[in-house]
């Protein structure tokens, strides 16, 4: 069976999920995409999404820790970058 998207990038598994939003927020995330990916390769809409849920949550005091510490050593490491633009 072939799976979704690309392979784990850590210890936590993805699953597909469904997001709707307007065309106007969607096409404002699609280009801050292309541009990331200037940058960096493979960045994606995907990406996007779980860098926000990850900032809104921990912004909630919802993350919980282990998360926090995982995030900072990975998905957050040019977090000061990507809010300057």
């Amino acid at each position: 069976m072939a799976g979704y998207g690309r392979p784990l990038k850590g210890k936590t598994r993805r699953v597909p999920i469904t997001v709707h939003t307007a065309i106007g927020i969607l096409d404002i995330i699609d280009q801050y995409v292309e541009e990331r990916n200037q940058e960096e390769k493979s960045y994606s809409r995907s990406d996007f999404y779980n860098e926000a849920a990850r900032l809104y949550l921990e912004h909630l005091g919802r993350l919980p820790e282990e998360e926090k510490e995982q995030g900072e050593k990975e998905a957050y490491q040019n977090r000061t970058e990507i809010f300057q633009k």
